[in-house]
């Protein structure tokens, strides 16, 4: 019994720390990212909470649905790096990115909301596809879904934030506070969006394509909306 006590007390907080370790090199990376001068230093500074709520999240549920989680991140967030190294190197942005480098210029919440456009809307059913099947996406797409329980306290602090804007403030004040809800609505909108464009890719390729140019125009007027609004 002493020895079993002694193991436990030494492996106990190594499992521990383990478990707050969830997604470290993408953690890792997006504080790099936070420290850097380039402009996805804003996006990345909200990417690493928005990864800390997806840990939070993850620990309330099943082994099998973490791995579907973190498998599924694994391939998401290199849409972002990649993003930052194009823009470094010079080279050419996939079209959901665009918009966020073009202007060096853009205030914080901007480049915040620029970014979650680009990579919500944008990457999130191109990670969804490439990591996983048909049939996998369509397993997990509850569990997928459901996250935007975390999503929506992480939006709550933004939303907090924002107030220092005038005109999101003067939006605020308008709305009669129901801006929060709505924006709450908007993201899991956009979100379900990407899992049926990520299920349409298998089922329905050509759909999927005309679906995937119909979201670009409106992603470009999200962008123009975070350009007139978001100050």
């Amino acid at each position: 019994m002493r020895s079993l006590a002694i193991f436990l007390l030494a492996f106990l907080p190594a499992v521990i720390t383990a478990q707050h370790r969830y997604n470290a090199a993408l953690l890792d990376t997006l504080e790099q990212m936070s420290a850097g001068n380039s402009p996805a230093r804003h996006f990345a500074r909200l990417y690493h909470r928005a990864i800390e709520a997806t840990n939070v999240y993850a620990k309330t549920q099943s082994e099998e649905i973490r791995q579907f989680i973190f498998g599924f991140e694994a391939s998401f967030a290199p849409g972002f790096f990649q993003s930052e190294r194009n823009f470094v190197g010079g080279k050419p942005q996939l079209p959901c990115w665009q918009a966020y480098y073009s202007d060096t210029g853009l205030n914080t919440l901007q480049y915040q909301f620029m970014g979650m456009n680009a990579h919500i809307n944008g990457d999130m059913w191109l990670a969804l596809k490439e990591r996983h099947s048909y049939d996998s996406i369509k397993k997990y797409r509850g569990s997928l879904i459901r996250f935007q329980r975390a999503l929506n306290v992480f939006f709550d602090s933004m939303y907090t934030a924002s107030a220092g804007y005038k005109k999101i403030r003067m939006l605020h004040t308008l709305s009669l506070g129901t801006d929060r809800i709505v924006g709450k609505k908007i993201i899991l909108h956009w979100r379900k969006r990407q899992v049926r464009m990520a299920l349409l890719y298998y089922s329905d390729p050509e759909k999927c394509r005309r679906k995937q140019r119909r979201l670009e125009n409106k992603m470009d007027r999200w962008n123009r909306f975070a350009l007139r609004w978001i100050k």
